[in-house]
């Protein structure tokens, strides 16, 4: 027993009545490429905030050396430091934190676009084909 894997679009298309999807649904390609856009800039987002709360962990394991003990030190110095300051420094030093918490995700985002871009670009060409 065959099988016959013959579909009615098959069939119209060996007849030349065949409609093509793109100008059937003109519509379901802008949806496709919406979507695809905006699940690759969510990734893209993401990826550029994780990358900048990593900073600071590496940052704090460049200045101890690796050591694990020395960097929790360091940590426990800063919020030490932290607690015993008054509210009026600890609001400084939060807007202070924020500030340069904006700027590395502004700096990483910016150095990350170019190449995002251009491979977004390159899968949208090869899906028009």
């Amino acid at each position: 027993m065959t099988f016959d894997f013959t579909t009615p679009m098959d069939r119209a298309a060996d007849a030349g009545k065949h409609v093509s999807r793109e100008s059937a649904f003109p519509w379901r390609r802008f949806l496709s490429d919406s979507c695809y856009i905006m699940i690759r800039s969510s990734g893209f987002a993401v990826t550029t905030f994780l990358m900048t709360l990593g900073l600071p962990l590496f940052f704090f394991l460049l200045i101890s050396g690796w050591n694990m003990d020395l960097l929790f030190l360091q940590l426990d110095n800063i919020a030490n430091r932290y607690l015993g300051a008054e509210t009026a420094r600890q609001l400084a030093f939060s807007g202070e934190l924020q500030t340069g918490f904006f700027a590395a995700v502004v700096l990483i985002a910016l150095w990350r676009t170019p190449r995002f871009v251009s491979e977004l670009m390159r899968a949208l060409d090869e899906g028009k084909k």
